[in-house]
């Protein structure tokens, strides 16, 4: 059950990055890494030590699609926006 929430926050923080990304807005972004790290952490501190092991391996490969999209929806519309400036 706690473990829907943090997906669901999970689910929350990308679409507060894409907003963020999508009206140029620092604060949204901030915002949604900022709920990110909370909710990462909550994952790893509380959520997956009550999972059985088939599903904590399926919980650290969500996570980990899910922090690698960030990583990659940051990098690809922030950095073409620097490139373009120069």
């Amino acid at each position: 059950m706690q473990l829907a929430y943090s997906i669901g926050w999970l689910v929350f923080s990308i679409g507060l990055m894409v907003v963020g990304i999508k009206w140029d807005t620092i604060k949204v972004r901030w915002a949604a890494i900022i709920l990110l790290v909370i909710t990462a952490l909550k994952i790893f501190a509380l959520d997956l030590w009550k999972l059985g092991n088939w599903y904590r391996v399926g919980a650290f490969f969500g996570l980990a699609v899910v922090l690698i999209m960030i990583s990659f929806l940051y990098q690809r519309f922030l950095s073409e926006g620097k490139n373009n400036e120069k």
